[in-house]
């Protein structure tokens, strides 16, 4: 019974399984009402068919495995169209986070010196998208002199982020091998002389990097410390909301 529920609920089946009764039945009514001696001539002759029944049997055929074939790619297309629905229905939500391997920190080598770079990738983990989407760098402690305050402008173009697209990848700092400080990659106000937006080595800091879209907004802590070959080292250390 089991396997009678099972056909009904599934198309594919229910057409095989009525293929095979009908088989089944052709078989039963050839054998059935005979002796033992015509039933055993009967098994081990060949079954003859006419011609039209052989143009039927092969023409049913043909429908099942078109059937069959037709009705695995419509459940797939319908199952694939199901998981992409399900993505959009989630609610808006952004995931940034960072490693310490490339692509997040990289090495560079420019005009014979070794330009040292972290980045943070920032994730559309939610169903809708993100848009008008802006980042900010804030909570700086220990903190800077900057004149700017505590809050700075990382990146303002207002770039959208769909589901499914990749991450977006945002440099946090840069440090060069020959000097012994550095900077976030935020725009100098000031001009590129401004000494107040760069941080000396040997001090380990925390800050925040904030992003904001019109749907929603997320927050996550950080730590950042050059080591001694000064090469920056970005660690993230949890989320604030």
């Amino acid at each position: 019974m089991a396997w009678v529920a099972d056909i009904a609920k599934d198309s594919v089946k229910g057409v095989v399984g009525t293929g095979l009764i009908s088989g089944l039945a052709m078989v039963w009514q050839h054998y059935y009402g005979s002796t033992a001696e015509s039933a055993y001539k009967k098994l081990v002759s060949p079954v003859q068919l006419s011609q039209w029944q052989l143009w039927l049997w092969g023409a049913a055929t043909v429908f099942l495995v078109i059937f069959g074939v037709s009705s695995t790619l419509r459940r797939r297309t319908a199952g694939g169209a199901v998981a992409v629905s399900g993505d959009a229905a989630l609610d808006p939500k952004i995931e940034i986070r960072t490693e310490d391997s490339p692509p997040y920190q990289i090495t560079d080598v420019k005009g014979g010196h070794v330009e040292s770079t972290v980045k943070v990738g920032i994730k559309n983990a939610g169903g809708k998208t993100l848009s008008n989407c802006k980042v900010y760098i804030e909570r700086i402690a220990p903190p800077t002199n900057s004149p700017g305050g505590d809050t700075h402008l990382l990146e303002g173009s207002g770039f959208h982020l769909r589901h499914d697209d990749p991450e977006k990848l945002l440099d946090i700092a840069s440090h060069w091998d020959h000097l012994d400080k550095f900077k976030f990659s935020t725009p100098v106000s000031g001009g590129f002389f401004d000494s107040s937006v760069y941080m000396e080595d040997g001090t380990k800091r925390t800050f925040a990097v904030r992003v904001v879209a019109t749907e929603c907004e997320r927050s996550a802590l950080f730590e950042i410390e050059t080591d001694a070959a000064k090469r920056l080292h970005l660690k993230f250390l949890n989320y604030i909301n």
